[in-house]
């Protein structure tokens, strides 16, 4: 089901990938999810995916099913490797498993400032149909959030 490509290998998310999925996110950004939001949902079964190379993770996907959507919750790429396609082929390989699964599509929030995310899922086709006003804690209080869709 999953592949390999320039000694890339995306697998399932496990406990035992907590450390390094943790570390990694604090180094990209500001406002990390905490060390037990990530645990919580391992612990819950959602069906996330890490992006190796060389036996170390590079990338991961959080994300879980409701109903006959996926609902992308956090798409992360180890710093030096962005921009090098990790996010192509992590957000692909999460289509093709929810897919699989019966979803019909993909549901996210993204910071509405964050112009490089949202450029990057207009190019995966994603198109924008709503907007959560306040949705995310910011470093000056609150900040909107894009509601995003794209049809599998």
């Amino acid at each position: 089901m999953f592949f390999a490509d320039n000694d890339y290998h995306v697998r399932q998310l496990t406990k035992a990938d907590l450390e390094q999925v943790c570390t990694i996110e604090k180094r990209v950004y500001k406002l990390p999810w905490t060390d037990k939001i990530h645990a919580q949902c391992v612990e819950s079964g959602y069906p996330s995916l890490v992006l190796e190379q060389g036996g170390a993770i590079i990338g991961y996907a959080i994300f879980n099913y409701l109903y006959d959507e996926c609902h992308l919750m956090n798409i992360v790429t180890e710093p030096h490797f962005q921009g090098l396609g990790v996010a192509s082929q992590l957000i692909s390989a999460m289509y093709e498993k929810a897919k699989e699964s019966g979803m019909v599509k993909v549901i996210l929030e993204v910071r509405a400032s964050n112009e490089v995310a949202i450029g990057f899922y207009h190019k995966q086709g994603f198109a924008e149909i709503g907007l959560r006003k306040g949705y995310y804690k910011s470093e000056e209080g609150r900040e909107d959030a894009l509601v995003m869709e794209r049809m599998l």
